[in-house]
């Protein structure tokens, strides 16, 4: 694991950098999750292991990166922390791949830093003020509400389900900070002057949307825009955990 400093109080963003070569490959996790843990099995795959180089990065207040309470959260304000680990590292014209919060903050990334991006990959991201389900549910409280309990009984509520998937879910939500979590949700539900839909269509480089076929979006307007859209035959949102071969081949 390496660490970056990523804010202006001094924490730090936790990463892996896996491999080697010039096709580079950067994963952001989705929201409650941990980047270095949802994107494990991606980067460990036969199909793309010792394939290139992977940098899979964990967002400030998640995963092994550092809780910072002054920090914003915002989407900007993420992109703008894996911007630093980029930078840090000398990586131009990468290829970006966001799982839903990770695919805003991709996309969100590539605006603000096109000599960053050079091929946008995200799997269900939001791209719609107001569009979310987890993070709603999160939002709906205050952020005081959220920290004080409502946090911890999402937590034990995915525990108590016992299935792997929420029980991997709810280990790497207990680890994000709770006013990060929570403000993050916040900054993915709001309006914005540009939405991501519309700077995701507006991306310069090769960008490509991949979907579950089980989550049934509606894809013919990002078709419209250009975008390559795959379809992961059986999974639903959490593609690499329901159809991890079909996602490896939508993002090869």
């Amino acid at each position: 694991m390496h660490y970056a400093v990523a804010t202006a109080s001094g924490a730090s963003v936790a990463f892996l950098d896996l491999g080697a070569g010039p096709d580079v490959r950067v994963y952001l996790g989705g929201l409650g999750s941990a980047s270095t843990v949802g994107f494990a099995p991606v980067v460990g795959h036969p199909g793309l292991a010792g394939a290139g180089r992977h940098v899979l990065v964990d967002l400030i207040g998640s995963g092994w990166s550092d809780h910072d309470d002054t920090f914003g959260h915002s989407i900007d304000e993420h992109a703008g922390t894996v911007a630093g680990v980029l930078d840090s590292l000398g990586l131009r014209r990468v290829t970006v791949v966001g799982h839903s919060l990770g695919g805003s903050v991709a996309i969100s990334l590539a605006a603000q830093r096109p000599d960053l991006a050079g091929t946008l990959v995200v799997a269900e991201p939001n791209l719609d003020p107001g569009v979310g389900t987890f993070s709603a549910e999160i939002a709906a409280f205050a952020e005081d509400d959220f920290a004080a309990g409502e946090h911890q009984r999402i937590v034990e509520g995915l525990l108590k389900l016992g299935d792997p998937v929420s029980s991997q879910f709810g280990r790497t939500v207990a680890r994000w900070s709770s006013r990060g979590l929570h403000r993050t949700a916040v900054s993915l539900l709001a309006g914005r002057a540009s939405t991501f839909r519309e700077q995701f269509a507006a991306f310069g480089g090769p960008r490509r949307y991949v979907s579950g076929e089980l989550s049934r979006e509606d894809l013919a307007p990002l078709r419209e825009t250009g975008a390559d859209v795959r379809v992961v035959v059986g999974a639903g949102h959490v593609l690499m955990w329901d159809n991890l071969d079909g996602f490896i081949a939508a993002l090869r």
